[in-house]
């Protein structure tokens, strides 16, 4: 019977993610299909910028200006736009406001879902939770999971943080 209804709380989490993600996604603009007006480089690249998602984190690559290093030559300008979170860098790149972007595995599933029309690019190991705790205050009566029956967690919304709390959780 507990496990049943694990299934079923993780279910109804999981739709209302989903749910709450997509309605959030359908209401915003559609990308614009019209051609944009591009100049052709001598060396045959047709656009003028590129437009790079990043996370709050330092980005190595932007700090050293690396692909401005490269592509400034080419008559290419690097735009750089600061994101929290993958969800919210995705859908600047559905609606057509960013280029490209980093973003964790779990973003681009709840992305996917939706149906936004994106390359996913893997170019890292899949992460294996270290990094992520459930994070209360030292005099908090919460001392273990089972402490947590009754109480509110925030959380990001199709992030690696709701993966991990469900996880955790169920």
């Amino acid at each position: 019977m507990v496990a049943i209804s694990r299934k079923r709380n993780f279910l109804i989490l999981l739709i209302a993610g989903v749910f709450t993600l997509s309605t959030t996604l359908v209401s915003c603009k559609a990308p614009d299909t019209r051609e944009k007006a591009a100049v052709a480089a001598p060396n045959g690249i047709k656009t003028k910028v590129l437009r790079i998602g990043y996370f709050t984190a330092a980005d190595i690559t932007k700090s050293r200006q690396v692909l401005e290093k490269r592509l400034n030559p080419l008559g290419i300008q690097v735009q750089w736009a600061q994101f929290t979170a993958g969800p919210q860098l995705l859908e600047a790149i559905n609606v057509g406001s960013l280029d490209v972007g980093a973003v964790g595995e779990t973003p681009p599933i709840f992305a996917q879902a939706t149906g936004i029309p994106f390359v996913l690019l893997v170019n890292t190991i899949p992460g294996t939770g270290e990094g992520s705790a459930i994070v209360v205050p030292e005099d908090s009566p919460i001392k273990t999971i089972a402490d947590l029956k009754g109480k509110g967690i925030a959380f990001q919304r199709a992030t690696a943080s709701q993966y991990f709390v469900v996880k955790t959780l169920f």
